[in-house]
């Protein structure tokens, strides 16, 4: 082991990990409620829509200064080192699940940013909000568009529907992977024993 490497994680690492958990948590159910409830006419399904768009852009902004800041702290204090006797294609394994989550908490923020940047007002549809809280980030200035922004059905090649798949199709991605890594922190729990989660939830090595 590396003499600098540390013992177990920090504490503001720990933080970050669980509170970005749950932020994702209430995140994807936000987003699957805000589109069942778009275009609805129904009272109750257009208040919904709002809080959910609100609570689905703003924790996403959220989640994506919170990674930028846990990378930047993961690179400032390293991480402990896996467990002895653990094989070598685990390592691997273990190492790309991290580096693609990583990878995806990045993009699925910034695809969805970057899908709504693109969507226009035209084709039936007005413009969109991006709420930051109750307040509309594109309105007001304060978040700027990413792309140009063209109707919805605009041929275009950076239009609403690429960033939308790929906001999609990354978010089943993510789904798989993030499942991948729970069931290997339960196996290193109850079947190895190796106090692998349990660094990760008190800190303890």
């Amino acid at each position: 082991m590396d003499a600098n490497q540390p013992q177990a994680w920090t504490r503001t690492a720990r933080l970050l990990h669980w509170g970005m958990a749950l932020a994702v948590l209430v995140e994807v159910p936000a987003g699957f409620a805000m589109a069942w409830t778009y275009g609805s006419k129904v009272a109750g399904d257009q208040a919904l829509h709002l809080r959910a768009s609100q609570t689905h852009h703003t924790l996403g902004m959220l989640i994506l200064l919170a990674v930028l800041y846990r990378l930047f702290w993961r690179w400032k204090h390293g991480a402990p080192a896996l467990p002895g006797g653990t094989a070598a294609w685990q390592r691997l394994a273990a190492r790309g699940t991290q580096a693609a989550l990583y990878l995806l908490l990045l993009l699925i923020p910034l695809s969805g940013w970057a899908a709504l940047s693109a969507l226009g007002a035209g084709g039936g549809y007005p413009a969109p909000e991006m709420w930051f809280f109750t307040h509309d980030g594109f309105a007001s200035g304060l978040i700027p568009h990413l792309v140009e922004p063209h109707p919805w059905n605009a041929k275009v090649l950076l239009g609403y529907g690429l960033f939308a798949r790929a906001h999609v199709y990354m978010l089943m991605l993510g789904g798989v992977l993030v499942l991948v890594h729970g069931l290997a922190a339960l196996y290193h729990h109850f079947i190895r024993r190796d106090g692998v989660l349990r660094q990760m939830w008190s800190g303890r090595p």
